[in-house]
């Protein structure tokens, strides 16, 4: 099966997200060394038609995608944008700004994620943010925190954060499911053979209703982390794990540290589309052939089927949407695989 392209636009770095049935891609085109001076672009797509929604557009990082607050008008799914002065909420098929708000404490640094989300009881949304904080010090970081803001206002909202030591942090992500968010995060420690410091890579839980901190699970530098309410239940996938939230109970095992994982729940079926890595296969080119799986992680005994094709370029992002289409963001474009019933 060959993947069907969506947009042949190559992008550094790229990622997606996904609210509803509409899926972003967001990528570096011009880098710089300097993250101020490069330049991002955006578009999105439908999930059920596979048709863009509008024209690429230009917005600085970090953003993320989120469905829009009960009685707000704006489009059903909306695009969250941060930097260290302000927030924005943005029409994900325009880029165009819906509100903007100057942040009653700007930071000295640009925040590394950025994401929008309703707390249940009050029903008040609010932009969570994580980036660096601290001072620098003499090691170059001076730990990482989580934060909420009032989208409205830039007022920090009280007791939702936590600050943690002797992390800098690079382009992570934070991930909710249901009740839960989980932050990225390491713990300092001292090898007395090599005599150096290191940092263990952790992912660590929290109620979004009161920011409590619920426990943590190991996570890899080279990993990325999903976590999704399907199937009914909160999950977090990390390092080629699968757990349950808030317990952390492990649920299935998929692959390496390095395994591209998107959590999704078809037909109320809670499923794990992952990549696993192969060898470049002979007489392909500059195509690219990896293995996805499909592992059902609600039935007896999670068996796994494959999810074959082939696209351009090398992966380095995928998301699975309800309408069983994997979309796939490579070095070469964005694309879209079926899943088989």
């Amino acid at each position: 099966m060959r993947a069907e392209r969506l947009w042949r636009r190559g992008l550094r770095f790229p990622r997606l997200f996904l609210a509803d049935r509409t899926v972003l891609v967001h990528g570096d085109v011009d880098p710089s060394p300097d993250p101020r001076k490069s330049r991002y672009e955006a578009r999105a797509f439908d999930t059920r038609s596979l048709r863009p929604l509008g024209t690429a557009f230009e917005v600085q990082g970090p953003v993320n995608l989120a469905r829009a607050p009960e009685g707000e008008v704006w489009p059903g799914t909306v695009l969250v944008q941060a930097s260290r002065r302000s927030v924005s909420v943005r029409d994900p098929r325009t880029g165009s700004p819906l509100l903007e708000t100057d942040l009653a404490e700007p930071g000295e640094r640009w925040p590394d994620d950025v994401a929008l989300c309703v707390l249940n009881e009050a029903k008040e949304a609010v932009v969570l943010l994580f980036g660096e904080s601290g001072d620098p010090g003499e090691d170059g970081g001076g730990g990482t925190r989580w934060w909420a803001v009032d989208p409205r206002t830039g007022a920090t909202v009280p007791d939702l954060t936590d600050s943690r030591p002797g992390h800098e942090a690079r382009g992570e992500r934070m991930s909710f499911a249901g009740d839960f968010l989980v932050a990225p995060g390491q713990d300092p420690g001292f090898d007395p053979v090599l005599l150096a410091d290191y940092e263990h890579p952790r992912e660590r839980v929290y109620r979004l209703e009161d920011g409590e901190y619920l426990g943590e699970v190991e996570s890899h530098a080279d990993s990325e982390t999903v976590a999704a309410l399907v199937g009914g239940r909160p999950l977090l996938a990390v390092a080629g794990r699968v757990h349950s939230l808030p317990d952390l109970e492990l649920v299935a095992e998929l692959g390496g540290p390095r395994t591209l994982v998107s959590l999704v729940e078809w037909g109320g079926e809670a499923v794990a589309v992952y990549q696993e890595e192969d060898a470049r296969p002979e007489g392909l080119g500059s195509w690219y052939l990896e293995r996805l799986r499909i592992r059902y992680l609600d039935r007896p005994g999670q068996p796994v089927v494959e999810l074959p094709g082939t696209w351009p370029g090398e992966l380095e992002d995928l998301v699975a949407a309800p309408d069983r289409v994997v979309v796939l963001a490579t070095t070469e474009g964005v694309y879209a695989l079926h899943a088989p019933d």
